[in-house]
């Protein structure tokens, strides 16, 4: 996810790039490309971590939830107050994960 900072981080590199090829210093020019070019792979990199995470996360709390409804369904517990705000607090958690991976694909469709 390309956040303020990583833009910011992003701008700096072009506009070295810039000066660089401003003062025609080519061997700098490479260097400040490979940089660039590190950093917006590790960018990536931990963005796909986060995906991951993210959807580890939401696989948890689908599978806590289908529990609980099975649990009811057997009769293997009693609807109580604690399960229901349970079961309301794991939805609400499921949306929120859904909302933010949904976010990050977004973004990386306006990107590529």
């Amino acid at each position: 996810m390309m956040n303020h900072l990583n833009c910011d981080k992003v701008d700096d590199y072009l506009d070295l790039l810039l000066y660089a090829k401003k003062i025609k210093d080519v061997e700098w020019q490479q260097e400040i490309k490979k940089r660039l070019l590190a950093y917006l792979e590790e960018s990536e990199a931990r963005k796909q971590q986060r995906i991951t995470d993210l959807r580890i996360k939401l696989s948890y709390v689908n599978r806590r939830i289908l529990v609980l409804y099975q649990q009811l369904r057997k009769r293997n517990v009693e609807l109580t107050e604690k399960i229901t705000n349970e079961l309301y607090a794991l939805k609400q958690r499921r949306m929120e994960l859904e909302a933010e991976i949904g976010q990050m694909r977004e973004q990386n469709r306006r990107i590529s």
